[in-house]
């Protein structure tokens, strides 16, 4: 059984048709909102659930990998962490430039790291900056093979042996001290 349509009430119904399609995509259109502001994902919080203090080794990737050391201020840090409880995390970046190397300082003290280790020269200029945005941060700078020793932050020198073991006691302190 077929339906035939007069031409005009066939005209109705596709005009109809149309106009409903049309305005569901308007409803839809305007209840997403077409302002950059609704768009943004919600901001992230970070949060140490487990209450510990937070040690962190940062410094661009190319110079950590040149130096000697990085590898054991990183085991004296895990070494620190398996003594007391403390989280420990690296974050080795390429930044060539001390304004590339100034955000991941900026964000380390925001994701609540309580010591921040800085590895090669690009971060350790950087640190002064740091440590004046975040007075609560402890920074240390790992200076070797004369390497200048940035302002008004801690530095570290000596045989990979000699600065590892420095770097593993202020961890250690840092997760006695608690919050």
């Amino acid at each position: 059984m077929t339906f035939h349509l007069p031409p005009r009430l066939r005209w109705a119904f596709g005009l109809t048709a149309a106009l409903v399609v049309a305005g569901t995509g308007v409803v839809m259109l305007l209840a997403n909102g077409t302002d950059s502001t609704g768009n943004r994902p919600a901001s992230v919080t970070p949060s140490n659930i487990a209450g510990r203090r937070t040690a962190c080794l940062t410094g661009d990737a190319t110079e950590a990998a040149n130096q000697t050391g990085t590898n054991t201020v990183w085991s004296a840090l895990q070494d620190a962490s398996r003594q007391r409880p403390l989280n420990v995390q690296r974050l080795l970046v390429s930044a060539t430039t001390t304004d590339q190397a100034l955000p991941y300082l900026s964000g380390l003290s925001a994701q609540h790291c309580d010591l921040v280790v800085s590895i090669g020269p690009t971060f350790a200029q950087a640190l002064n900056a740091a440590a004046k945005a975040s007075p609560h941060t402890q920074f240390v700078a790992v200076a070797a093979g004369g390497q200048p020793a940035p302002e008004g932050v801690a530095t570290v020198t000596g045989s990979d042996n000699e600065i590892a073991t420095e770097i593993r006691g202020r961890a250690l302190n840092l997760a006695a001290s608690g919050h």
